[in-house]
């Protein structure tokens, strides 16, 4: 079933010309990245199909009674609104498709009003009609927002009310999801859960982001938006990426056999032009050669049109650093009465590459700046160490450090003197743009500042707390590929798994106030616990039989539960001693490299079988309390 089609679209935006004859069909079940640069208008092409825009030309026909919803990017909450309210208010769609359903019930002896009945059905079917309360379920708990329905939304902070504004598109009942940037906000785990909500829903998905992996998985086809023009590839983005590096390849060969005939051509056509007055033989050649040289030009293969990209680079101060970069003991951080962590020991040798993950608001920013200097550890005994000679540079997640009434161009003097033009420009800086207040940037923008000026500092380790937002997905490429030529210390925070797995050969995890330390990438620290652990439950029901009839729980007395609560408890003291003896054992010196592996997965075991306790202790103490 078609959704939506665009023909012909044009758009001009501020005099500037977006869009020129985009044609784009959108059929149920369809999984679509649109890709593209910065203000290349992406955002434009959501909205345009969203019906938030109008074209400038050409038009867009939306399939009776089809809803498209659009992700915002600022979403805004009024003073009454709860995190329950917003969530629910897909709910009158569905609701509304319910009565039309019963509606038409009543009359299918009629033929037409049969068909129509079954098209609903079969809309009501896929935006998850029959599994809402389901998926009410689902969005709270993958999205964090379990216990807190009655939280008010515009007290959330900016990344829980994006998060909140997520769950409401993923419950509106619309035909389609536009989204732009979904993974913004969202932890590993989310981005995780996400997939599999997105990999359920029967409807039509569009997708603008910047992390690879996650449209890998979810879109099957591209769309690339590049000089007004869009053009469609089967696949996913990585297929995508190969095709068109074949199609960039291809052309290259083929305006270079161009080039030569037509450098051929014209030293034979000079060389008969110098002897066609010498008769009338000569003279029929040269206009033979002429027509063959108009023919040529008629049929010109246009030169390679070159991804732009940003000309990256991170260079290392000569000077060699201590082998000892960054070392910190008894680093401890607690937050409300909960510990963030609490580290013995930690070191950072020189030239490792280090991925810090962990769920959002596990504390990882915030051992960052404990290791950075930037805060005091909450233990007396805490100290940090950062080698002889050793220069860090630091990529914060706020951008903070720019003063906002000054340009781009004297922010770069300041650094640079008669070089700011210049480097302003490599890194995508348009001449007129340079001139623009930095409080006047896009986020994406002032992304390209900071990395512009950490460039510039030659650090020898950096620390970068999520590089890759509000960067597109030429950018965090061209990102990839600087950080994989710099020969200093990497120490990164990011949710891009595809970013960090490309960068990093050890793996910090932060979680629960545990820390595990592994030394490998973190995709295969991760499947190595999700190993551990054993298959995931889905948390989103694939059927609306196992909705509608659960398998109740043989139920416990309170006599039971308290005991297996009292046996919990102590399984959860012992192996939390044991987790603390093999950080201890960790720490000792002289390890090799096998003994230190064995000890990761040691430790990943054991996290994994507390992490399980932790959670059967509370779902008895929920039932005790029950019972009371």
């Amino acid at each position: 079933m078609r959704i939506v089609l665009a023909e012909n679209l044009e758009l001009t935006l501020g005099g500037r010309e977006l869009l020129r004859g985009v044609r784009l069909e959108l059929r149920r079940q369809d999984r679509l990245a649109l890709v593209g640069a910065n203000g290349s208008g992406k955002t434009s092409l959501l909205r345009l199909l969203a019906g938030e825009l109008e074209p400038t030309g050409g038009r867009i026909h939306r399939t009776e009674g089809v809803h498209l919803e659009l992700l915002p990017q600022d979403p805004q909450y009024g003073p009454d609104d709860t995190v329950k309210r917003v969530l629910e208010r897909g709910f009158a769609r569905i609701q509304a498709m319910e009565a039309e359903l019963a509606r038409l019930e009543a009359h299918l002896a009629d033929p037409v009003a049969y068909q129509r009945w079954e098209a609903l059905q079969e809309r009501y079917q896929a935006v998850g009609g029959y599994q809402q309360r389901a998926r009410y379920e689902a969005v709270l708990k993958g999205l964090r927002f379990e216990g807190r329905e009655g939280e008010k939304a515009s007290l959330l902070s900016g990344g829980e009310a994006r998060r909140l504004a997520l769950g409401a598109l993923l419950l509106s009942g619309a035909d389609a999801l536009l989204m732009d940037e979904p993974t913004n906000h969202l932890d590993l785990e989310m981005v995780e859960w996400l997939v599999d909500f997105l990999q359920s829903y029967g409807g039509a998905v569009v997708v603008v982001s910047h992390d690879r992996r996650f449209l890998d998985r979810v879109t099957e086809r591209v769309a690339w938006l590049r000089r007004g023009r869009l053009r469609l590839y089967e696949g996913n983005y990585t297929a995508f990426r190969k095709q068109r590096a074949l199609q960039e390849a291809q052309e290259a060969r083929e305006h270079g056999s161009w080039l030569k005939e037509k450098e051929r051509l014209e030293g034979i056509l000079e060389q008969a032009q110098r002897w066609a007055h010498s008769s009338a033989k000569h003279a029929r050649r040269l206009h033979s050669l002429e027509a063959r040289m108009d023919r040529l030009m008629q049929e010109a293969v246009e030169a390679p049109e070159l991804d732009e990209a940003v000309q990256m680079r991170f260079p290392l101060e000569k000077p060699a650093t201590a082998e000892r970069v960054l070392e910190g003991w008894e680093l401890q951080k607690n937050l409300g009465g909960r510990r963030l962590f609490h580290i013995p020991h930690l070191l950072v040798r020189r030239g490792e590459r280090i991925a810090l993950i962990g769920p959002n608001g596990a504390g990882k920013t915030t051992l960052l700046r404990v290791l950075l200097g930037l805060l005091p550890s909450d233990h007396p005994a805490g100290r940090v160490r950062v080698g002889p000679g050793v220069r860090i540079g630091y990529y914060d997640q706020k951008l903070s450090g720019f003063n906002p009434e000054l340009t781009l161009y004297e922010t770069l003097y300041r650094m640079l003197g008669e070089g700011a033009h210049a480097a302003l420009g490599a890194w995508m800086f348009p001449y007129e743009a340079q001139f623009k207040q930095v409080r006047q940037l896009s986020g994406g923008e002032r992304a390209r500042l900071a990395l512009l000026s950490l460039s510039l500092q030659q650090a020898s380790l950096l620390v970068l707390d999520e590089p890759t937002n509000h960067l597109d997905l030429e950018t965090v490429e061209a990102l990839e590929g600087a950080l994989l030529g710099y020969p200093g210390t990497l120490l990164l925070v990011s949710h891009d798994l595809a970013f960090l797995d490309g960068l990093a050969t050890r793996t910090w995890h932060l979680s629960g106030g545990q820390f595990a330390d592994y030394p490998g990438p973190p995709g295969e620290y991760l499947g190595r616990r999700k190993a551990e652990v054993g298959p995931r439950q889905p948390e989103y029901p694939r059927s609306r039989a196992e909705t509608q009839n659960p398998k109740p729980p043989r139920a416990k007395g309170r006599w039971h539960l308290e005991r297996e609560k009292e046996q919990l408890e102590a399984e959860i003291a012992r192996l939390e001693a044991q987790v603390q003896a093999v950080l201890a054992k960790a720490n000792q010196p002289g390890l090799h490299h096998s003994e230190y592996a064995q000890i990761a997965q040691e430790q990943i075991r054991l996290e994994a079988a507390l992490e399980q306790a932790y959670n059967r202790w509370t779902e008895v103490a929920e039932r005790l309390e029950g019972l009371a």
